[in-house]
């Protein structure tokens, strides 16, 4: 019996190791026109992923085939020619296994960084 449940561990562990390595492998920039920074779409893949691997376990074949901007950066404030104050929404659509999902994106300019929030979609 303790057998079965290692075994079971081991292949739920490859399975989200089999996803955790698609965001790391993952090349950026990413497809369509997201003007987010290649490190912050690298963060924001796992996330991303994250959510996908939740609407279908089984699935470790995704991929982002487009992102739009829906709103370009507004409330933007700068300081020494860099932007300290603001935020842009973008929507991200991602396969897999042949599904496909929109999720929207809000990203917020601070003085310090750029974080993002997942928007309910």
């Amino acid at each position: 019996m303790k057998k079965i449940i290692i075994i079971l561990l081991l292949c739920i562990i490859n399975i989200h190791s089999t996803v955790f390595a698609n965001v790391y492998s993952s090349s950026v920039p990413v497809e369509g026109m997201s003007i987010a920074s290649d490190e912050l779409q690298l963060k924001l893949l796992k996330d991303i992923y994250q959510i996908t691997l939740k609407l279908n376990p089984l699935c470790s074949n995704q991929k982002v085939v487009n992102t739009q901007i829906i709103h370009f950066p507004y409330d933007v404030k700068k300081k020494n020619n860099k932007y300290v104050e603001g935020y842009w929404k973008e929507l991200w659509s991602i396969d897999y296994c042949g599904q496909k999902v929109q999720i929207p994106v809000t990203f917020i300019i601070t003085k310090k960084e750029t974080l993002y929030k997942i928007d309910k979609f």
